[in-house]
């Protein structure tokens, strides 16, 4: 390869450390090829999937590239809903693997990590602040942080995403969460899934492949920069307005892990993806519920449904209406139609000619 994992993750820090004296060991490994697997995912298990998705998970080594990626799209989401006042460009992230190099395919799978987190970093304008490499099994974890305004510098040519709107004067960020982790009890409210990726949706290498002893398949392509900004610029500001009331993270497990872990406060939902299905030409339930493209769910008030709408499409943000929150049930209830808001509605129904 041209490049060692030490020079791809020294041009995507802030501050490179000191290069190291000498070269770097050589290493000879290759990415080993899945076995065929004809396991079939059934409709009717569903909850049975939902509830066999583990806490913790192993790294999936033949899908380093689709796995990294996707962690670090989780940690920048993960930050989304925290108080303060930052958007994507003012945000850093703190890398750490585990490693051990013991079999064959492990220092390649580690090696597509990196060049996967390095590749999806500059695509989306943000930097690494520190990060680290220590022995255990492979895993890789990623959290993100504010920085200063950097100095401008001193050449004329300034990046674009350099300037503003892309990052603040003084950007802050709080632990204290600003949108609620779990549903609140409001059972006119909407809730909205938006993915923050145009991939499809895949299982490979996925949480629900793992807890059922499934290798093969394809992994989601998480790799479209441009659009993870545009989401992520729209719902940040409609977390840090107070339009949303309660929202989480998309990330290991997929987006039926997700409303689980919204439901966790005593507040369930009646959703449907059948409008989701519809509109990627999927035919698996399955696959929409437990593929891990990166995305977020959120609790909005009906009143602010409108509002939320024209800010979407004033940026060109796929969203997909779920249903409603159900106070006094703490699961998830498939449904097989959602109504459509009135706004949409009123949409559909026009008369061609008609204002």
């Amino acid at each position: 390869m041209a490049l060692s994992p030490e020079r791809m993750l020294r041009e995507c820090v802030v501050e490179p450390p000191i290069e190291p004296d000498g070269d770097p060991e050589t290493l000879a490994d290759e990415t080993l090829d899945l076995r065929p697997d004809n396991f079939q995912f059934k409709e009717s298990s569903i909850a049975t999937y939902a509830k066999s998705i583990p806490e913790k998970r192993a790294f999936p080594l033949p899908f380093a590239t689709s796995y990294t990626a996707g962690k670090v799209a989780q940690a920048l989401l993960d930050a989304i809903w925290m108080a303060g006042h930052f958007r994507l460009g003012d945000l850093t992230l703190k890398a750490e693997w585990k490693w051990t190099c013991k079999q064959l395919g492990d220092a390649a799978a580690f090696y597509h990590s990196v060049e996967s987190t390095c590749n999806y970093l500059d695509a989306l304008g943000v930097k690494i602040d520190k990060y680290s490499l220590c022995s255990g099994q492979p895993s890789v974890n990623f959290k993100a942080f504010t920085v200063a305004e950097e100095d401008a510098p001193e050449e004329e040519e300034v990046t674009l995403l350099r300037e503003l709107p892309f990052r603040t004067a003084n950007p802050r960020i709080s632990r204290r969460r600003k949108a609620s982790a779990t549903f609140l009890p409001e059972k006119s409210d909407w809730l909205l899934f938006i993915p923050f990726d145009p991939c499809d949706f895949r299982l490979g290498g996925s949480a629900l492949t793992q807890a059922v002893g499934v290798q093969a398949g394809t992994a989601p392509d998480i790799s479209d920069a441009d659009y993870f900004i545009d989401c992520y610029e729209v719902v940040r500001e409609l977390v840090e307005d107070g339009v949303v009331k309660a929202g989480a993270t998309v990330g290991d497990g997929g987006l039926m892990t997700c409303l689980r872990k919204l439901s966790a406060g005593g507040t369930g939902a009646d959703v449907s993806i059948r409008n989701v299905c519809k509109a990627y030409g999927e035919d698996s339930q399955v696959r929409v519920l437990f593929s891990e493209v990166p995305g977020v769910v959120l609790q909005i008030a009906d009143i602010d449904y409108d509002y939320v709408d024209a800010e979407l499409i004033l940026q060109d943000v796929v969203y997909f209406p779920l249903g409603h929150p159900v106070p006094g049930r703490s699961s998830v209830r498939l449904t097989e139609a959602v109504e459509i808001p009135q706004i949409l509605e009123s949409l559909l129904n026009t008369l061609e000619g008609e204002d």
